[in-house]
């Protein structure tokens, strides 16, 4: 009976500490690297959509604008100063770089 119990002490022991290795390997090197896949899969997909709407709403407002007049010069001016706008707004907040 006592060589059963310790038979059993031993084995609950090494199941133990392969739980133990198994729950820090996953805390520290596959959650990690399962957070970074799902942020540029994420990062991707919202990239792409955006640039589809981008450039899906240029084409739809050059379309639009151009049907009343054929003036496409008129367009391709709004359409510049709204990317002019938005790309200053965009320097004006950028951060100040480290210094070397």
């Amino acid at each position: 009976m006592a060589e059963n119990d310790f038979t059993d002490a031993l084995s609950d022991r090494a199941l133990d500490t392969i739980d133990t290795v198994v729950a820090t390997v996953n805390d520290k090197a596959i959650r990690p690297a399962i957070v970074a896949a799902r942020g540029i899969v994420f990062g991707v997909v919202i990239a792409v959509v955006a640039i589809t709407v981008v450039v899906l709403f240029c084409v739809g407002f050059i379309r639009v604008t151009t049907i009343a007049g054929h003036k496409i010069w008129a367009s391709y001016l709004v359409l510049g100063l709204i990317f002019s706008a938005v790309g200053a707004i965009l320097y004006s907040r950028r951060g100040v770089p480290p210094d070397a």
